[in-house]
């Protein structure tokens, strides 16, 4: 009897740390007026566009500065010029998935320094895609250069979602889909987002005072003395 208590009690112990890991995923973010959207499709007319604004904000102060993206995907080479931009930047970077984030929107949000995503949310990995045109032998070189490059990008997404590389591998091959509560057990965000608060950022304004004039009329009254 008591070792059929003694059950019953560890599971009940287990089922308490499962509801407490799940409330643990779930957290209040408090956005801010440093925020820039990454909406639609990461193409090379968009991201110019959101890389010159990141930078203006992080020219203006250190604070986190939001990314909230809603994005099917789209280019991988632009894709990473905002990527290696958001790693060069002294202002950590914080995603908010808003809607979705598939393919490369799932992959700039993985490089992101925090992640949050949404209660609907969704986000999907998948084996990256990349064409080259032209004529043999120069079409082979160009395709093993972008299996090469490709190869290196799944890589540092295993490391990042924590995964051994032939087991991440395996799981993109038809693409992962995952909910925001999957994202998190796949480490792919860090929370769901429970509540979220608002504020703008002040900047701080400093004011140079030029004292040339009131210099001047010390030179000239000792002058006239």
């Amino acid at each position: 009897m008591n070792s059929v208590l003694a059950s019953r009690a560890l599971a009940a112990l287990v089922l308490v740390s499962v509801s407490l890991s799940t409330a643990a995923a779930a957290e209040k973010i408090e956005l801010t007026d440093r925020n820039v959207q990454l909406y639609g499709a990461v193409t090379p007319e968009i991201i110019p566009k959101i890389v010159q604004r990141v930078l203006e904000l992080d020219a203006e102060s250190h604070e986190p500065i939001w990314l909230l993206i809603d994005s099917f995907g789209g280019a991988v080479d632009s894709g990473f010029i905002l990527i290696d931009t958001i790693r060069g930047l002294k202002s950590p970077v914080y995603c908010v998935v808003t809607s979705k984030a598939y393919s490369m929107g799932a992959i700039i949000a993985a490089f992101c320094k925090r992640r949050y995503i949404l209660p609907h949310g969704t986000m999907m990995f998948h084996e990256a895609s990349y064409g080259a045109l032209g004529e043999d032998p120069s079409i082979r070189s160009r395709i093993d250069f972008n299996v090469k490059y490709l190869d290196r990008i799944h890589e540092e997404l295993a490391k990042i979602l924590q995964m051994p590389l032939k087991e991440y591998r395996a799981r993109i091959r038809d693409a992962w889909w995952v909910l925001a509560d999957e994202a998190v057990k796949a480490h792919m965000v860090d929370a769901v987002v429970s509540e979220i608060t608002y504020r703008k950022v002040e900047n701080e304004v400093t004011e140079i005072k030029t004292t040339v004039s009131s210099k001047r009329q010390r030179v000239t009254k000792a002058a006239e003395k």
